[in-house]
């Protein structure tokens, strides 16, 4: 399973293709976040965020994120619980993240405790402190 997440991460970011060009099949329909914290540091910030997420119903993330050298990209990798009745949905994520025009953009590949992978495009603008989700189905 390793390998599969490692081939997809490693094949949506060296080519550079977003999810619409791969027509990909969401999982959902895009989802708001609000954000309920961001700690800022010299190494690594993190955002936390909560919201209704369709599937996963009521949703907490937890999104690290590590600069490069540029400090305008970088590695991205949490994780978030749903909670859906008495079911609750684990799911922990990798990816890339850069910031352009304000907008901070996070892609990464989420393995779901169900067995499920999904390829998450997540924008951030601080200034709405808002976050959209767009899952798409890769297994």
């Amino acid at each position: 399973m390793k390998h599969f997440i490692f081939a997809v991460i490693a094949t949506v970011f060296c080519m550079n293709v977003n999810a619409e060009a791969l027509t990909l099949e969401k999982r959902q329909p895009d989802t708001v976040m609000n954000v309920t914290t961001l700690t800022l540091g010299d190494d690594e910030s993190v955002i936390n965020a909560e919201g209704d997420m369709g599937v996963y119903g009521r949703v907490y993330v937890t999104f690290r994120l590590t600069y490069d050298e540029g400090r305008t990209g970088g590695t991205v990798y949490g994780s978030g619980r749903g909670a859906v009745g008495n079911d609750i949905a684990v799911g922990n994520f990798s990816g890339r993240w850069d910031i352009q025009d304000g907008t901070v953009t996070m892609r990464h590949v989420v393995s779901l405790n169900d067995g499920t992978v999904n390829l998450d495009i997540v924008t951030f603008r601080p200034v709405d402190r808002e976050l959209i989700i767009r899952a798409y189905v890769l297994k």
